[in-house]
């Protein structure tokens, strides 16, 4: 934002404020100057001053030249340094981890859907008295959730690996090189295969598939969305950091927190290797970068199966 310079004779000066006009004696008894010029600029704005000064000097060299002669000037911000852009990727990077897990709170419901309709419409049962048994059933209805949820799964890997040219700062933290990408997609594979049987164990206790999709939908947003913000704030607060740690093993009892937890380890590692250093990188699967959320993924399909039986 411009503001505008006044340029003002000493006959002008006398119209100053009254803490302004001893300043204006000064400087015309010690002859600084023949034309004074009072500069009214908003501090806040960066670039304020030296815009005002140069369009003083434009006015002085107009006024010199008779408008033959005018002055311009122009502002250029420097190129941020490496620890800069790595915070400014990384911030970018944790609002869409964080916004992926609302579309797959959606995903991870959705597999309970076909379970209940079979149930509702009774061809559930109208296969049980077929001939078909439970194990073939079950294994059947997995195989093909399984299915459904690789294809979006390498749906979503192309959107992440068309988006390194369009938005890099984001996709970068998910898709910048071959370890990266092989994390994304087991992240992201571990979450579907931890997903599925939960879905096919809550479908238990539903008797419509609308009211089972719309619990489900709402159970992953918050133990996905609203559980990774809750333990990102926590994590940062002095008096509740140690409960907060401690909790973790139960965070991660939830699917969807585990895939939010991954993402955001993804999503802070540029940030982390600008503070640290490329020497002090972690291994993508130790336990205290992406090892953690994704045996406890691993480990809630074994848990779901056994809840389901």
């Amino acid at each position: 934002a411009l503001a505008t310079a006044r340029l003002l004779s000493r006959r002008a000066a006398s119209a100053l404020p009254p803490h302004a006009q001893p300043l204006a004696r000064g400087l015309r008894a010690a002859g600084s100057a023949d034309r004074l010029l009072f500069a009214l600029f908003n501090s806040t704005s960066t670039h304020a001053l030296p815009a005002l000064i140069a369009t003083a000097y434009d006015s002085l060299l107009a006024n010199a030249t008779a408008g033959g002669s005018r002055l311009s000037a122009s502002a250029s911000a420097l190129p941020y340094s490496k620890r800069q852009e790595a915070t400014l990727s990384a911030i970018i990077a944790v609002f869409a981890s964080i916004m992926v897990l609302v579309p797959f709170a959606f995903v991870g419901a959705l597999f309970v859907t076909p379970l209940l309709r079979e149930r509702e419409s009774g061809s559930k049962q109208m296969q049980f008295v077929s001939g078909v048994g439970p194990v073939a059933y079950w294994v059947s209805s997995w195989l093909w959730d399984a299915a459904l949820y690789a294809a979006v799964l390498l749906a979503t890997l192309a959107v992440l690996c068309v988006a390194r040219g369009v938005v890099p700062a984001a996709a970068k933290a998910f898709a910048g090189s071959a370890e990266v990408l092989g994390a994304t997609a087991l992240s992201l594979g571990l979450f579907g295969f931890a997903a599925v049987p939960f879905a096919s164990a809550s479908s238990f206790f539903f008797s419509s598939p609308s009211s089972g999709l719309i619990a489900l939908i709402a159970f992953h947003f918050v133990s996905g969305f609203g559980l990774v913000i809750a333990n990102f704030i926590l994590s940062f607060i002095d008096s509740t950091a140690d409960a907060n740690e401690q909790l973790q093993p139960l965070y991660r009892l939830f699917p969807a927190f585990c895939l939010g937890d991954a993402f955001y380890t993804l999503a802070m590692r540029d940030a982390t290797r600008a503070l640290v250093g490329e020497g002090h990188e972690q291994n993508l699967l130790a336990s205290d970068q992406l090892g953690a959320p994704l045996l406890a993924a691993k480990r809630g399909r074994v848990h779901h199966l056994h809840q389901r039986e």
